[in-house]
């Protein structure tokens, strides 16, 4: 869990930490300060998506294969205001180079404050 974790500099910066991380499945946490609000004081669209693509690149890469976001979206549910903030990735479909995963972000009662789906490309990891 932390070799990705080590490896991942910018989940690093903007303060991610993992919770859980398996393959086709993650959980990642963030404790939202002021550099991640926005001009209203809620918690940055772009931190959101952040975490959630970082819990999406863990793991689809837990496993046997390496994965890049080959698209991805993000649906604003509800402002986050303070933390810790979640996203959980779970996998929905894998084939040999396509995968399709969703995220949710919730905040630490629960509350869906945003959904991201995305897909990736996969190949077998080089041994």
């Amino acid at each position: 869990m932390h070799t990705f974790m080590d490896r991942d500099a910018f989940g690093r910066l903007v303060g991610i930490e993992a919770v859980f991380i398996e393959p086709g499945r993650a959980r990642m946490r963030l404790d939202p300060d002021d550099r991640h609000r926005n001009g209203l004081g809620m918690v940055h669209g772009g931190a959101l998506f952040t975490l959630a693509d970082l819990a999406l690149a863990a793991a689809s890469n837990a496993g046997d294969h390496s994965a890049v976001a080959i698209n991805a979206g993000m649906t604003f549910v509800k402002p986050g205001r303070k933390g810790p903030l979640f996203a959980e990735a779970r996998e929905l479909s894998a084939g040999r180079t396509i995968a399709a995963y969703a995220v949710d972000v919730t905040d630490e009662g629960g509350a869906l404050l945003a959904t991201f789906t995305a897909t990736v490309y996969r190949r077998e990891k080089k041994a």
